[in-house]
C-alpha cells in the first residue's frame, strides 16, 4: 500500500537551501585550477584534515584525519593550508549572487543559505527549479565551485531537499510529493533532530522522518519540547522559520587569526599579524562597525600565548589607523628566541559606523581620502579574492616565505 500524500498544495511557500559543496577544499580548487579534480586535504597548518574535497573522499579521507595517516592512505593527496579570509571572500561573492535574485536571504553559515522564491516564478517566467538552475550555473560560472540546492515548503524541508542530491545537486520536493522523499530518511538526517533524539524516537516506535511526521499535534505536545513540536510543523509544510534577511550586527567582538608553519622570522611573524588586523578590518565594515580598542596575541610551538591592548582616541574602521601603534605593541611581545606558530587579533567594544563621531583634531581630507581607498580596495577584494591588494609588510612576508621553503608541485606518487 502505497503512502498517502502529506499535503494536497504544491507551494503555499518555495524556500531554497544552498548548500556548497565540499567549500573549503572548492575554493582552493577554484583559486588554483591545477588542484581541480584532484584529491585536496586543507588543514596542513594544523596537521589535521579540516576540510576535503570530493575527490579526497573518494578516496576514503575524512575530515579529522591526520595529515601522516593521509599520506599513507593517498600518497598522492595535496595538503594545502587553510586560509579563511579567503573563504570568507567567497561567502561573500556567493552571498550577493543569491540576493540578484531575491532580497530575502539569510546568511546561514559561511557556506549555507536560505532563499525565499515565494511568488518569483511571475518575475523570472519560469519555475522553482529553473530558478534553482539558474542560481546554481550563475555561482558555478563565477566563483568556480559547485553547490547543491534543495526547494521546498518549508527551511527544514528544504535542507532534507538539498542534502539528497550531492555533490552539485538540485531538489525540488512540492508539497504533493514531501511523503515520498520522508518515508526512508532516518530521523537524525532531519536538521534539528540528533542520535539522542533518535534513540528516544525509536523507543516510541519512530524511525523515518515520515513516522514523525504523521503523529498526531497531541502526541508531539505530550512527548517532545518545544523546538521538536517546530519541527514537526515544518516536516508537515507548515512554516515556522521565517527566512531572516538581517544581517548580523550584534557582535560584541571581532577575532581573526592564522596558524601558520612554526617560524622564527620576525617579518613573517608580523606579516601573518598585518593580514589578521586587515582581516578583521574588513569584516568589521562589512557589518558596519568601527572600533577604538584591539588585542594583539602571539602564541608560540610550544602553545604560549602572550598579548598586548591597543587603546586609540578614535574609533576607526581602518587598519591604516592602527599600524602605527601596531609595531610598537608587536615588538613588545616578541621574542626572538621563541618559534611562532599562530597570531591573532580581536576588536573589542564595538559600535555600529552610524556612531562614529571624529576628533576636532582629526583631518576631514585625509579621513575622505582613506575611506574612499579601503572602499575601492573592499571591492576588489570581494570581486576579486583577498590577494588582488595587500599591504606592503605582507609581501615582505610572503617573498621570505618562497625563500624559505621549497617548490611544490602536485605530481601524481610522489608526496606534495
Amino acid at each position: 500500500m502505497s503512502e498517502q500524500p502529506l499535503l494536497i498544495n504544491s507551494f503555499s511557500l518555495a524556500i531554497l537551501h544552498i548548500d556548497a559543496d565540499g567549500f573549503f577544499a572548492s575554493v582552493e580548487q577554484a583559486v588554483n585550477p591545477v588542484l581541480k579534480g584532484k584529491p585536496v586535504v586543507v588543514g596542513k597548518e594544523r596537521g589535521i584534515a579540516t576540510a576535503i574535497s570530493y575527490e579526497a573522499k573518494a578516496r576514503g579521507i575524512k575530515r579529522g584525519m591526520l595529515l601522516q595517516e593521509i599520506k599513507k592512505l593517498c600518497p598522492d593527496a595535496i595538503l594545502v593550508p587553510s586560509d579563511y579570509e579567503k573563504y570568507s571572500l567567497f561567502s561573500i561573492r556567493m552571498f550577493d549572487i543569491l540576493r540578484r535574485f531575491s532580497p530575502q536571504v539569510e546568511e546561514y553559515s559561511i557556506d549555507e543559505a536560505f532563499v525565499d522564491l515565494t511568488g518569483l516564478r511571475r518575475v523570472y517566467h519560469c519555475s522553482y527549479g529553473d530558478i534553482g538552475m539558474k542560481i546554481k550555473e550563475t555561482i558555478k560560472k563565477e566563483l568556480g565551485i559547485t553547490v547543491s540546492v534543495g526547494i521546498s515548503l518549508t527551511k527544514v524541508l528544504a535542507k532534507v531537499a538539498s542534502g539528497h542530491r550531492k555533490p552539485d545537486g538540485l531538489t525540488v520536493i512540492p508539497g504533493k510529493e514531501v511523503h515520498l522523499y520522508l518515508k526512508d530518511l532516518p530521523l537524525e538526517k532531519v536538521w534539528g533532530i540528533g542520535l539522542n533524539t533518535s534513540a528516544y524516537c525509536a523507543k516510541l516506535g519512530i524511525h523515518t522522518a515520515l513516522d514523525f511526521a504523521k503523529k498526531t499535534e497531541d502526541f508531539i505536545k505530550k512527548c517532545f519540547s518545544k523546538p521538536f513540536y517546530k519541527i514537526w510543523h515544518e516536516l508537515n509544510g507548515r512554516s515556522v522559520y521565517p527566512v531572516n534577511p538581517e544581517p548580523k550586527r550584534n557582535y560584541k567582538s571581532i577575532s581573526k587569526a592564522k596558524t601558520f608553519e612554526a617560524t622564527k622570522e620576525k617579518e613573517v611573524v608580523y606579516g601573518q599579524l598585518l593580514e589578521n588586523l586587515d582581516g578583521a578590518f574588513f569584516k568589521a565594515r562589512r557589518y558596519g562597525l568601527c572600533t577604538k580598542k584591539l588585542v594583539i596575541f602571539l602564541k608560540t610551538q610550544e602553545y604560549q600565548d602572550r598579548g598586548c591592548e591597543i587603546s586609540l582616541t578614535d574609533y576607526t574602521l581602518y587598519s591604516e589607523d592602527v599600524i602605527p601603534f601596531l609595531r610598537e605593541a608587536f615588538d613588545h611581545i616578541y621574542d626572538v628566541n621563541k618559534l611562532y606558530r599562530q597570531t591573532g587579533v580581536f576588536l573589542l567594544e564595538l559600535t555600529s559606523v552610524e556612531m562614529l563621531q571624529y576628533s576636532l583634531f582629526r583631518n576631514p581630507l585625509k579621513a575622505e581620502k582613506i575611506e574612499r581607498l579601503y572602499d575601492a580596495v573592499d571591492k576588489l577584494k570581494v570581486k576579486f579574492g583577498r590577494d588582488i591588494l595587500q599591504h606592503g609588510a605582507v609581501l615582505n612576508k610572503k617573498e621570505k616565505e618562497k625563500r624559505n621553503q621549497k617548490i611544490e608541485i602536485p605530481v601524481l606518487s610522489m608526496d606534495v
